[in-house]
């Protein structure tokens, strides 16, 4: 009879007391090995032993029993086995843990702020979320100062490298968490603002300040110009002029105006007025509101939703234009997209807290342009001392701020 059948029987008890005796004894002692194995993992040489040609025949007597033998290889194998299998089982739950940390866990960080590797558009014409954020932004409140396109590198958990580039300049800088950092950061502050001051009479005036930010107006500036340079100003005329209107204007007098100041309040209910909202300010005193405009020649083309937002890319602004579109009503189709797309994305405007520019004041001045059309109370050009000089001389121009530098 073989030992597990021995084993049976005494589970079901149809063993006789010695035989029962010798199966407890067996039993109490392999309990004792069992123990033995699973604190210390393994018999160093049990198996050897076990296995050993080596033990003189006159002490083959001191070999365990075969049947213990096989019982101490069983437990011994199947500890083995567990040990395999808690190490595999470890190592595989090690490495899932590790590969959610670096792989999953930073993507899904990432999904908790503003992605600006986001891509944007249909087909193979994408562009990334940053390019279109910061080219809406920077021409709507940037002249001159125009963005025409922006890379970001992920380094996981909302963390990217980015670099932003206009014409041959490139500037770089960090988004970690909706933060922006930039290595210059004056790149995308709006310097050019309409400030409000009264004349020598005390009668209400406006004037917008310079590219770079301005408040000197002087009328003599202008004839002390080097003939042979190229300047920036800004031109703030004596009434607010509709757009179509004001491109007939600029024809005639040969002007090329590179960004224009929209008009979003209506003094009297006239929207050729001026846009003062102040009166009975000390001299030469000056208070400042933010404006916003859209660029002229600016042909910068990105990718987005055309449905949603039509002709919101210059470039596609003045392809529209050439192809024998009103530029009219394109330009205040693409004044609106911009106003638009910045109030259903308003990330860009949190990250520069330039001013006061938020969703609901843009809302303001597309409801304004909507219910008033399209005017323009100025503009930023570049031009010679001959050309500012004539400039100067037209009634419908009330101001030249020239960034002399």
């Amino acid at each position: 009879m073989k030992y597990r059948d021995l084993l049976q029987e005494y589970k079901n008890g149809t063993l006789d007391e010695e035989k029962k005796k010798e199966i407890e004894a067996d039993i109490e002692k392999q309990d004792a090995i069992s123990d033995f194995l699973f604190e210390n993992s393994e018999i160093p040489g049990l198996d050897d032993i076990a296995d050993s040609e080596a033990i003189p025949e006159d002490n083959k007597e001191m070999k365990p029993s075969s049947e213990a033998d096989d019982f101490a290889k069983l437990i011994n194998s199947r500890i083995r086995r567990a040990f395999i299998k808690v190490g595999i089982t470890t190592a595989l739950v090690t490495l899932a843990i590790v590969g959610f940390v670096m792989f999953v866990l930073p993507k899904i960080v990432d999904g908790q702020y503003y992605n600006p590797t986001e891509e944007i558009g249909s087909g193979f014409e994408k562009s990334n979320r940053l390019t279109v954020d910061v080219a809406t932004y920077s021409e709507l409140f940037l002249p001159t100062r125009n963005i025409w396109n922006c890379d970001a590198v992920s380094r996981g958990y909302g963390k990217y490298y980015i670099s932003l580039y206009r014409m041959e300049n490139s500037y770089a800088g960090t988004l970690e968490k909706g933060d922006l950092r930039l290595y210059y950061p004056d790149i995308l502050n709006r310097t050019i603002k309409l400030a409000f001051t009264s004349d020598e009479n005390g009668q209400s005036t406006c004037l917008l300040t310079s590219p770079k930010g301005s408040f000197d107006y002087e009328p003599d500036i202008i004839s002390y110009l080097n003939e042979y340079n190229v300047y920036q100003a800004s031109v703030t005329m004596t009434k607010s002029m509709r757009y179509d209107d004001f491109v007939k204007w600029c024809e005639q007098n040969d002007i090329y105006p590179d960004w224009c100041a929209i008009s979003t309040y209506v003094q009297g209910g006239d929207p050729e007025n001026l846009p003062l909202m102040y009166s009975g300010i000390e001299h030469d005193a000056y208070t400042n509101e933010p404006c916003i405009g859209f660029g002229v020649y600016s042909y910068m083309r990105v990718n987005y939703d055309q449905e949603k937002y039509p002709n919101l890319s210059a470039w596609d602004t003045w392809q529209a234009i050439r192809d024998g579109a009103s530029e009219y009503d394109v330009t205040f189709e693409h004044v609106t997209s911009m106003l638009d797309y910045l109030i259903d994305n308003p990330q860009i405007i949190y990250m520069i807290p330039d001013g006061n520019a938020d969703p609901d004041t843009l809302r303001s001045y597309k409801k304004h342009i909507e219910a008033n059309g399209l005017y323009v109370y100025g503009f930023v050009c570049a031009d010679n001392k001959e050309g500012f000089e004539r400039m100067q001389n037209l009634d419908e121009v009330a101001h030249i701020v020239v960034d002399v530098e």
